[in-house]
């Protein structure tokens, strides 16, 4: 299966016919092996013998495991994984197929390279806020020397690097100049040359056909921002749903809470009533009074017990 990947260059765009669509594929081809170069290159010194080195200055097991660190680089490196993977196979839509007729493939592997997209720079915020943390307070993280520090920074420059290139390739003009030109087919399909028999018709021809081509273009971005806000609005209204369940929850617990109290007033009234009783006087302060002495009278005994 071929590999690409772009480069925004114009001066290899191709706009004749076959012979140029070809050279377009196998530069595409090139660039995407260099493109796996360089990613390669990036994402070395994680699992290099530095890395080693890293772990042996850590000292024991327990500071390593206890450095959150280790843990979100694995993550994010399984994730700019998938970014590569799924730009890879997007492309390949992109060039190979007609993307104005394969539509639900295209859409689906875009579709899947945003989700990888979004997934890899909410791992690389946690990568990024171990290292500020380290910046901040050298004191508290001694451990970790400077070497160590810069390896951890140019791991979140690179990563960040890798990110912004897949979201290059995926809007380069290139992508949009292909694209447009399958829709552009595709009207050409549809309507033909609309009966013109001149070369000004043909151009009015033209220009009909490339305006059609970049509405039809321009409708299916809206669609993929509408469909993103539906996306949205689904998990707000997810959200929505478990905050009403958990105040639900809350207000039945308040409520028992302020049945006990209610129970416990009354029980407490009833002792009141029934020690006033017993003393001959109904002065509530009079009663909570004799009630704390008794109490210090209790406690000081205890205390003469076992003191």
């Amino acid at each position: 299966m071929k590999k690409y990947s772009t480069i925004s260059d114009n001066s290899e765009s191709a706009t004749d016919g076959g012979n140029d669509s070809a050279s377009v594929a196998s530069s595409h081809h090139r660039r995407f092996k260099g493109h796996k170069r360089i990613s390669s290159e990036l994402s070395e010194p994680l699992t290099s013998a530095s890395t080693s080195v890293v772990d042996e200055s850590l000292g024991d097991d327990s500071s390593f495991s206890a450095d959150p660190y280790f843990v979100f680089r694995s993550d994010l490196m399984k994730k700019l994984e998938l970014v590569d993977e799924s730009l890879t196979e997007y492309l390949r839509i992109v060039h190979e197929t007609d993307t104005a007729v394969n539509t639900y493939e295209y859409k689906d592997a875009k579709k899947q390279l945003k989700r990888h997209l979004k997934n890899a720079e909410s791992t690389l915020k946690d990568v990024s806020l171990t290292v500020q943390a380290i910046e901040c307070d050298r004191v508290k993280f001694a451990h970790i020397d400077d070497s160590q520090l810069f390896e951890r920074k140019s791991l979140v420059d690179t990563s960040r690097g890798r990110i912004q290139h897949a979201k290059d390739e995926m809007n380069s003009e290139i992508v949009k100049d292909k694209l447009l030109r399958d829709e552009r087919n595709k009207a050409v399909r549809r309507a033909g040359d609309l009966g013109a028999r001149n070369d000004q018709e043909r151009q009015n021809t033209d220009f009909i056909l490339d305006n059609q081509a970049q509405t039809s273009m321009l409708m299916q971005e809206q669609d993929e921002t509408l469909d993103e806000l539906g996306d949205a609005v689904t998990r707000v209204g997810e959200m929505a749903g478990a905050i009403h369940e958990e105040i639900g929850h809350q207000n039945k617990m308040l409520d028992d809470l302020d049945q006990d109290m209610t129970n416990a007033e009354e029980e407490l009234g009833l002792v009141m009533g029934k020690l006033a009783k017993f003393l001959h006087t109904k002065d509530p302060w009079q009663l909570r009074t004799i009630l704390c002495l008794s109490l210090t009278v209790v406690i000081l005994f205890i205390l003469v017990i076992y003191s």
